[in-house]
Formats: structure tokens, C-alpha cells, sequence
């Protein structure tokens, strides 16, 4: 055995994903629309992946073992939910409680799913659109006020109780007031919007990426207090190959587009609106950070080869852009997940064999010395820690 394994991988069908983009990358027919939201590439349970071999297929952990990582081709056609991801102690503590409580791992109603934390990053493969982190709240008390309804009023007016001397619980008194708006102010919110919106748009253009979001956000999901999220939340634009990194207690919602993602090995999902799935609110506010994020865009520079800086002990994302430079494999980890997602790789192992790896397929390298890699393409690998004295 080579030690490189082509992968067969679980693909998620959720309502927000794309009935194009991943069936095109992976060459598979789609005549019924059925959405793709996320290829799965790793060891979770929830969808481990396979590797081929001659003999047949075996679940990739036979080898590996459980991967510190999960590594995702993600393709959003409907926003997803506003959420947020726990750190280690309180994945920890919210699996074990709601295992006390006998919830099946498998219940909609669950949050924690495992006891693993979830910092993430994302990294676009087509124009990309997010929120992710809360503004400072000044900015979000001036955003609000474009919306001159009584219920709105009571938002902004949030922001100068008592509570609000710091910004972090300024924002969470403007939040928490905002998830306990009553079902009539809620619906007043939603029908101003319906109302004003074309109006509001036109007096305020430098909002105008914000107002077509909440617009947008309201017809999808009426009288969800979320639909407000685009003024209390950083909308960040990412083009092919830009990326940001989510830490865990960062309230984010992807909103449009295809890019990889990778995370720590976890399925740990606490939502809080613009979703028909589980909303967990006072989870939310327990595990949430609250004072103003703003995740830097992470550019890939010039060159075939960019590893993306992130803080995170659990992964590394490298990105090569190869226009047929042949090249070592860049990764020193006993245990890495190649995905190509433009042109083909060739794999070139030291003992002269060659694997080809076209778009769309991925494969799992458990022994990286001696590997090269050649032709024309764009890949992604995704590792674990590296190998000590690498």
C-alpha cells in the first residue's frame, strides 16, 4: 500500500445548499434539484469517509484513527442559520448535561452533538458572502436608526440602560431585548420593513449591502428578529481564495457562495435565528462573545503555495495554485486530506507510482516524505499537527 487512499466521501443534502455547485465540481447528475449543501471529508461519525483501495474500501479511521479535523466543501444557495460554535468547556459541559438528560445524539433538538470545541475557517471558492462578528455599539445604534418604527426605537434605546456601560454588555442588553421582542412588535418590525424598505434603501446607500440583506433575510423568514442581523453583524465579501477564521464565541451565518471550510473534528451547532432548525437562545448568550469582532481577510500572496495563518492547534489549511511547477507535497503530518478543486493533481510518490487526482476528488496521504506534486490545478490540503522535529 502507498499510503495515499483516494476518499469516497458522505454528502449532507440540507435545504440551504446549492442544487449546482457541488453536483458540477463532482460530476454528478442532478435532474430532481435536490440541494448539496456540504461534502464531508474526515472521521466524524456523523459521516466518516472511506478509503479505496485495491482489495475494495474501508472507513478512513481503520487507518488513521479519529482526525483531529473535519475538512468540508461547503455550497450555500439560502443563508444559513445565525450561530455560534462553543469553546472546550463548554462543549464539554453541554454534551455531558444534555446526555444526563437523555437527549439521542441524533435529536433535532440538540445542540451538542460531542464534547469537542469548533474554531473554524472558511475559505471562498466563489464570491462569498458572511456575516460574522458584532460591530461596535455605536455603529449598530446609528445602523438601527434608519428604521424609524416604535419597536425599532426600543432597540436603540437599549443601548443606554444601565447594563450598557461596556460595549460587550451593551451589545448583549441590545441583543437580548432585541430575541425578547413580543410576537406584535416583531411583526411591526417585519411589516415596516415590507413597507419602507425601497424607501429606506434609497436615503441610505452607504448601507445599501446591509438593507438588501435584511430585505432579503425578511422574506425568507417573517418576524424573525434576526432578520435585523446584517446591522448588528459585519457583512464580509471574500473573493476565490480569501478566507477568514471563526473563533469559537463568534456569532456568525454564511449567506451565499462555495468555499472550504475547516474546522475541528465537531458538529456543534447553537443557533439563534433565521433557521426552521433548533434555536437555542439562551445557549447562545451563554457561550457568545459580545464584544465587537471583526475577523481580518486572509489573502493568499503571490506564489503557487500559502499557508493561511490561523490560531488553531487542531488544523492547518495550505492552498497551492499551480500553473504545472512541480513541487514537494508542502505538508509535514503523518496525516493530511488533499481536495482538488480546478484542473488535476498527479501525486508522485517516491517509489515512482503516480496517483491522479482530478476536480472534485479528494484523497488521504498518511505518509508525506518523498511526495510531489505536479500539473496544472487548485488544491486545498488539510492536516493535523505536524510531525515532531518536522
Amino acid at each position: 500500500m502507498s499510503g495515499v487512499y483516494k476518499l469516497q466521501n458522505e454528502i449532507m443534502h440540507y435545504d440551504w445548499g446549492s442544487r449546482e455547485y457541488l453536483p458540477e465540481l463532482l460530476g454528478i447528475e442532478n435532474p430532481e434539484g435536490k440541494p448539496y449543501a456540504e461534502l464531508w471529508m474526515g472521521t466524524h461519525p456523523r459521516g466518516p469517509s472511506l478509503a479505496l483501495f485495491d482489495e475494495g474500501k474501508k472507513p478512513l479511521s481503520c487507518f488513521t484513527g479519529s482526525l483531529p479535523f473535519l475538512f468540508k466543501l461547503l455550497a450555500a444557495e439560502k443563508p444559513l442559520s445565525i450561530q455560534v460554535h462553543p469553546g472546550k468547556a463548554h462543549a464539554g459541559a453541554g454534551y455531558a448535561r444534555e446526555n444526563a438528560l437523555g437527549i439521542p445524539l441524533d435529536a433535532p433538538f440538540r445542540s451538542y452533538r460531542d464534547p469537542n470545541h469548533k474554531p473554524e475557517i472558511l475559505c471562498a471558492l466563489t464570491p462569498f458572502r458572511a456575516l460574522c462578528g458584532f460591530r461596535k455599539a455605536g455603529a449598530i445604534k446609528q445602523m438601527l436608526s434608519v428604521f424609524a418604527c416604535p419597536a425599532v426605537k426600543k432597540l436603540t434605546e437599549s443601548f443606554d440602560s444601565d447594563g450598557a456601560a461596556l460595549e460587550s454588555g451593551a451589545i448583549k442588553n441590545f441583543l437580548r431585548v432585541l430575541f425578547d421582542l413580543p410576537e406584535d412588535e416583531r411583526a411591526e418590525i417585519s411589516l415596516f420593513i415590507k413597507n419602507n424598505i425601497s424607501r429606506v434603501k434609497n436615503e441610505h446607500t452607504e448601507y445599501a449591502a446591509e438593507l438588501e440583506l435584511v430585505e432579503k433575510f425578511e422574506g425568507l423568514f417573517p418576524c424573525d428578529p434576526s432578520v435585523l442581523s446584517p446591522l448588528y453583524l459585519n457583512v464580509i465579501d471574500l473573493q476565490r481564495g480569501e478566507a477568514i477564521f471563526v473563533p469559537p464565541g463568534v456569532v456568525h451565518a454564511y449567506i451565499h457562495g462555495a468555499g472550504v471550510e475547516l474546522m475541528a473534528a465537531s458538529d456543534n451547532v447553537i443557533r439563534g435565528g433565521l433557521t426552521p432548525k433548533h434555536i437555542d437562545r439562551a445557549e447562545l448568550f451563554d457561550v457568545s462573545e459580545f464584544g465587537p469582532f471583526m475577523p481580518g481577510i486572509l489573502k493568499p500572496k503571490t506564489g503557487c503555495l500559502y499557508r493561511y495563518p490561523v490560531p488553531a492547534n487542531d488544523f492547518s489549511l495550505v492552498r497551492i495554485d499551480s500553473t504545472g511547477t512541480d513541487t514537494a507535497f508542502p505538508v509535514s503530518s503523518p496525516a493530511s486530506i488533499l481536495v482538488c478543486v480546478d484542473g488535476k493533481v498527479c501525486i508522485c510518490l517516491r517509489d515512482g507510482g503516480e496517483i491522479p487526482v482530478g476536480r472534485g476528488e479528494s484523497v488521504f496521504i498518511a505518509e508525506y516524505s518523498g511526495i510531489r506534486l505536479s500539473g496544472s490545478f487548485e488544491a486545498y490540503i488539510a492536516s493535523g499537527p505536524a510531525r515532531a522535529g518536522s
